[in-house]
């Protein structure tokens, strides 16, 4: 119980700021965005204490099974969320990646599984290597996608000359550019090494490759659909609806690849 103290407790403010930060839509104003802001970040705390704690416990990275893998990356979601905050002071991705980290720690609370110390077989740099990167890929992946909506909103409320509930929250078409891309182009990278990692690490351990699982199903759609969405960027093609519905795709991919983790 003492363990999960602060994962519960990080699991309220994240929903104290994520009903804020909804609540902001039909109010309008800004003070409840900084005490969405104020929350979130206060939930960052006790979330960063429980990831102590795990890899205290179990002496390796929280990367091993389905709660700590979730929970690592919504930690670093938020952590980006703060650092791009700080950046441009952008306000509208929190009504997408608040609820989000919530979610994702959500299932990391209802998910009930042991936190065990890692198997002396699968000490392996290449295999935490693996797990960090193809996290941390995901991570900046799904901020990507968020700001590639805030993209698609803003230019289409622009175009029909409308204001919708998010326009005054939305930054300038090139901040969300800027930081779309650059999420994507960076995530893309990490999470293309971090499956290479995975895959020199089944090699390794069994001289030949894993027969692919719901896991790497779902980690390689994501991949292509992210491949894609990145052409489309660098092609100058990004402009398009059909980017809304790649980058909606390659999330739901992504979520059923960390429904397919299991405990290693």
């Amino acid at each position: 119980m003492a363990a999960s103290f602060p994962l519960y407790l990080a699991l309220a403010f994240y929903l104290a700021g994520t009903l804020t930060v909804l609540g902001s839509l039909t109010l309008a104003a800004p003070r409840f965005q900084r005490l969405a802001l104020a929350f979130m970040a206060l939930g960052f705390v006790a979330h960063t204490v429980w990831i102590g704690v795990i890899c205290t416990k179990t002496g390796h990275p929280p990367l091993t099974n389905l709660p700590e893998s979730v929970s690592f990356i919504a930690w670093t979601i938020l952590a980006v969320k703060l650092a791009l905050w700080m950046r441009y002071r952008v306000d509208a991705a929190a009504f997408f990646l608040y609820p989000l980290v919530f979610l994702l720690l959500g299932l990391s609370a209802v998910v009930q599984e042991r936190f065990t110390p890692l198997d002396p077989e699968l000490r392996s740099n290449i295999f935490i290597a693996h797990l960090l990167l193809t996290s941390l890929g995901v991570a900046a992946l799904l901020v990507a996608t968020g700001f590639t909506i805030l993209y698609q909103i803003q230019e289409r409320a622009i175009r029909q000359k409308t204001r919708g509930a998010l326009w005054a929250w939305i930054p300038s078409l090139k901040a969300c550019d800027v930081v779309s891309f650059r999420s994507l182009t960076i995530g893309f990278s990490i999470y293309t090494l971090g499956i290479l990692a995975g895959i020199l690490w089944s090699y390794r351990t069994s001289l030949e490759l894993r027969t692919p699982g719901i896991k790497e199903a779902g980690a390689f759609v994501a991949w292509v659909l992210f491949a894609v969405l990145l052409q489309s960027y660098l092609s100058g093609n990004y402009r398009t609806p059909r980017n809304l519905g790649i980058a909606a795709a390659a999330f739901v991919a992504i979520i059923v690849s960390l429904l397919g983790i299991e405990h290693v």
